[in-house]
């Protein structure tokens, strides 16, 4: 009977040690678990940052290149007056100057 109580309490003791191992696997799965998703968030998290600078960095040249189209848009326009300007003083040269060879 000793006998048979002491295979008890031994096997007793395997199971509750074989169960210790098993919760110890799968808290060691969980924490694996914990670590590859930190790893995911880690590597996400430097991606972003890295993809929030090239977004300022073409905001920033996108801003200048507006800056230099109003610019260029004045400059055209300031020489599209100019033309006009010139062009009418050409046409009014020419109208004297025909009106001189005519009376000529």
């Amino acid at each position: 009977m000793f006998r048979a109580l002491l295979m008890v309490g031994l096997l007793g003791s395997m199971l509750v040690s074989m169960s210790s191992l098993v919760h110890a696997k799968d808290v060691s799965a969980q924490q694996a678990g914990v670590e590859y998703a930190r790893d995911a968030v880690l590597k996400a998290e430097a991606e972003h940052q890295e993809n929030l600078k090239k977004y300022a960095s073409a905001e920033k040249e996108l801003a200048d290149t507006q800056k230099r189209l109003a610019e260029e848009k004045k400059t055209t326009e300031a020489s599209r007056v100019k033309l006009e300007l010139a062009k009418a003083k050409l046409d009014k040269a020419q109208r004297v100057l025909d009106a001189a060879w005519k009376q000529h």
